[in-house]
């Protein structure tokens, strides 16, 4: 399965369609709690259930990569921008992350259809991201993937 597409389940807003009922969610542990409290959805078999931010902390999903986690959309404003206080935020931790890491430089960061992160970077050598990602997961409770920028400059 994989996490957060339609090959793994569906989406977050599918399952807030079908199990939600305006005001009241039926969370992981069973509790009941109102659509602004939850911030994910669990789809495995034996707690399916809405996730509030207290509730993903005690399960630890994030830490544990769960693949069942699937994590609500963020809204988006009428005007069809995403606000850029959560973009900020992405962009500064992984700048601060990648700090110690030579000949990096980093572009960009555009959110994904179901709550991931790809930020684009430059760089002048390889590198593995995999601590930078579990530092910035930890931190801001986000999922993230690197991607290289391409970018082309043709001089004569």
């Amino acid at each position: 399965m994989i996490m957060g597409t339609e090959a793994s389940g569906t989406c977050y807003s599918t399952y807030y369609s079908k199990l939600s009922s305006v005001h009241r969610n039926q969370c992981i542990d069973g509790t009941i709690t109102g659509s602004s409290n939850c911030v994910a959805f669990c789809y495995y078999e034996e707690h399916r259930g809405f996730l509030t931010e207290k509730l993903r902390s005690r399960q630890k999903c994030m830490e544990k990569g769960c693949m069942h986690y699937n994590k609500k959309p963020q809204k988006i404003s009428r005007n069809g921008s995403i606000g850029n206080t959560e973009q900020e935020q992405i962009l500064t931790v992984t700048k601060s992350a990648t700090r110690e890491m030579e000949g990096i430089r980093i572009m960009r960061a555009s959110p994904e259809p179901c709550g991931e992160w790809t930020v684009y970077y430059v760089s002048i050598a390889d590198y593995s991201f995999d601590s930078v990602v579990r530092d910035i997961e930890e931190n801001i409770g986000k999922r993230v993937a690197f991607k290289p920028e391409i970018r082309v400059r043709v001089t004569m």
